[in-house]
């Protein structure tokens, strides 16, 4: 009777610490893809100003982000729009005891190189 018990509260605990954690990865993983679109585009943006093309600039910096951040990624330039995707895991601590050793999280966002 104690042992469903107890595997019910590490799974409460599991779903409460590991979610907890899994959302600030998810967080970061936003927050990470935003920043690297905002400095794609800042570093296209000064290309176009001079009649350049910005979209090499755009995807170097962008991809410099994600070095930076150590994120895995990846930047795509389509028809002028920047797409930034992120992706990360997070070791499990209540959840390791199930069988579930990490959880994944990702991030996207996407901006346009304006014409000038």
């Amino acid at each position: 009777m104690t042992a469903p018990v107890i595997m019910a509260l590490f799974l409460v605990a599991g779903l409460v610490v590991d979610g907890t954690a899994q959302v600030r990865a998810h967080r970061r993983a936003e927050v990470v893809a935003a920043h690297a679109v905002r400095s794609g585009c800042d570093a296209g943006a000064a290309r176009r100003l001079v009649g350049q093309d910005g979209s090499g600039a755009a995807l170097r910096a962008a991809r410099q982000v994600l070095d930076d951040e150590g994120l895995n990624g990846s930047a795509s330039m389509h028809d002028g729009m920047l797409d930034v995707t992120t992706s990360t895991t997070v070791p499990t601590t209540f959840l390791a005891l199930l069988g579930v050793e990490q959880l994944t999280a990702s991030g996207a966002a996407r901006g346009e190189l304006h014409r000038i």
